[in-house]
C-alpha cells in the first residue's frame, strides 16, 4: 500500500500543494531565514516565489525589506 504525500498550503496564495514542491521558511527575530528544523516554520509555493506582488505582500507582513527578501528566495529557487 503506497504512502499519501503530505500536502501542505502556500501562505501567500493559500493554495495546496504536495509539501515536497514548496519551500520551508521562518522568522528568526526579524529575519526570514531557512527553516533549519527548530521553530514554526512556514511554506511558499515557487509561482508566490517569483511573483513580485507577492514578495512585497510578505516582506510587509514579515516587516522585511523586500529586496532582501527577495533575494533569499531567488537564491532558494535557483539551488533547489
Amino acid at each position: 500500500m503506497k504512502k499519501s504525500q503530505p500536502i501542505r498550503m502556500c501562505i501567500a496564495c493559500r493554495s495546496r500543494h504536495p509539501q515536497k514542491s514548496l519551500i520551508r521558511l521562518k522568522q528568526d527575530g526579524k529575519e526570514i531565514v531557512v527553516f533549519d528544523g527548530t521553530g514554526r516554520s512556514f511554506y511558499l509555493c515557487r509561482n508566490c516565489v517569483m511573483n513580485e506582488k507577492k514578495c512585497k505582500g510578505l516582506a510587509k507582513r514579515f516587516k522585511q525589506d523586500a529586496e532582501q527578501l527577495a533575494r533569499l528566495l531567488e537564491k532558494l529557487v535557483q539551488a533547489g
